[in-house]
């Protein structure tokens, strides 16, 4: 960046950092405004700046939306920065929400000069407290982590057998029942192969359920099963469903899960 775009930010920084020192909650705002930029960052790196613009309307924060439109319509960067503290020093926002706000700022700048995505996440990162480091990290991990997952979820299985279909609305019905804990329990009893299945086959609500009752680890290893799946024989399904439909209702009638009648 220029360097008078850079004095035009430096005080807004400055302040940021101090109004955060203060704070004593609302910390994961920080985090959450350091992910929402990598994700334009990556969006726009992807497809171009002029796809912010759809992503512009499902953005809680009015501030960021803003700072999108302003990018998307080519605004000079001395003139976002300009309008952009304007706004920050006329909003007066305290602890987190300044630091947030900040980032958004900054980082809308970063994907506008075309930063590459790795420096722009060292500098999002060292404006958080080092406490947040970690979370930080980790959170991302799993992001990136269900992004892949999206990716294979693209391509959808295409079974000849209704009665294919009707063993997996059975057990998408069954899973959409199950509280957390009860999941939980039934994985215990499925290999690899039989989770990557159910992945697989069943629509998407059902499968985030599953994926947020798994760990980091089993998920990035159930990623390369799924990518399988698409060469696995409809008998083959089939058999892998019927197993774990059985396994729910085995552990059912032992009482060890419950199974309510309604979610």
């Amino acid at each position: 960046m220029e360097q008078t775009l850079d004095t035009i930010l430096d005080a807004v920084r400055l302040d940021a950092i101090a109004r955060l020192k203060n704070a004593d909650s609302g910390l994961d705002k920080i985090i959450d405004a350091a992910k929402q930029i990598m994700k334009l960052a990556d969006l726009a790196r992807r497809n171009g700046l002029l796809i912010l613009e759809d992503t512009a309307e499902t953005i809680p924060s009015d501030y960021l939306r803003q700072l999108i439109l302003l990018v998307v319509d080519g605004t000079f960067p001395a003139a976002i920065a300009e309008i952009g503290t304007n706004i920050y020093w006329t909003k007066a926002p305290d602890g987190a929400d300044a630091m947030a706000d900040y980032m958004y700022l900054r980082g809308m700048l970063g994907i506008q000069n075309g930063d590459n995505p790795r420096l722009l996440e060292h500098i999002l990162v060292s404006l958080m407290p080092v406490g947040l480091h970690q979370e930080y990290r980790a959170q991302m991990e799993i992001l990136h982590q269900n992004e892949e997952v999206e990716k294979l979820f693209d391509v959808h299985p295409t079974f000849q057998d209704s009665g294919v279909w009707e063993s997996i609305h059975a057990l998408e019905e069954t899973v959409s029942r199950l509280p957390d804990r009860c999941i939980q329990r039934v994985l215990r009893e499925l290999d690899n192969m039989d989770l990557a299945i159910c992945i697989y086959v069943i629509q998407q609500d059902i499968r985030q359920k599953i994926l947020a009752n798994i760990s980091a680890g089993l998920t990035h290893a159930i990623m390369e099963d799924v990518a399988l799946c698409a060469s696995v024989s409809e008998k083959d399904v089939a058999a892998r469903v019927a197993k774990i439909l059985n396994t729910v209702h085995t552990l059912q009638e032992a009482g060890e899960i419950i199974l309510p009648d309604h979610v």
